[in-house]
């Protein structure tokens, strides 16, 4: 029976945010950085988001066999330029060497055509690996439509992605936020599919 997910990442911003996601679930997790040193994982494909979330999942398996190993992979999307961002979007922003949520924001929205659809979603890719080596996985969106402008002061591309009551997800406090944000949504979804299975209480 899970006690505690161990998260399998080496991006402490994107830890704290799934901590506090598992916690307004009732789900403890913690950092594979605690347990052990940290490791380089090995590097992430340009278009399967479940692959690398396998694989950053699986490795920590192997180091801690006997713990429930969690791996997120998550990107923006916006179909209106899908020459950018998808399954490299922080891949993208490090090539042009972007520093800070202000100049990341400023530059997803000059990508933008002015005139373009203004679609836009995050989706988060969960993965959990069990002591037993089984696999489970899940799905979650946050956001439906591009902002004019960043709203919220915090959490990065959250302050872009209007969700469905028109607030951005960086506007939405806890614990309703984890109703909407993608990584809440996948944390929902996969404790649904970790109770159903009897690894939940």
């Amino acid at each position: 029976m899970i006690t505690r997910f161990v998260i399998a990442s080496n991006n402490t911003h994107k830890t704290d945010e799934m901590v506090r996601y598992l916690a307004v679930l009732g789900l403890k997790g913690l950092n594979y950085r605690h347990l052990i040193d940290e490791i380089a994982f090995p590097p992430e494909t340009t278009d399967n988001m479940a692959t690398n979330a396998l694989v950053k999942a699986q490795t920590i398996h192997q180091l801690l066999p006997n713990e429930y190993i969690l791996a997120d992979d998550s990107a923006l999307f916006i179909p209106a330029i899908p020459d950018h961002f998808g399954v490299t979007t922080m891949r993208e922003f490090r090539a042009h060497d972007l520093s800070g949520d202000d100049e990341i924001n400023q530059y997803v929205l000059q990508q933008l055509p002015a005139e373009a659809p203004r679609d836009a979603y995050l989706l988060a890719h969960f993965v959990v690996v069990t002591p037993q080596n089984i696999v489970y996985t899940s799905e979650g969106k946050g956001g439906v439509v591009l902002a004019d402008t960043p709203r919220g002061n915090r959490n990065g591309l959250d302050e872009l992605l209007e969700t469905e009551n028109g607030l951005t997800l960086a506007e939405i406090d806890m614990p309703e936020r984890v109703h909407y944000a993608h990584r809440g949504r996948a944390a929902i979804k996969m404790k649904s599919q970790l109770q159903q299975a009897g690894e939940l209480a």
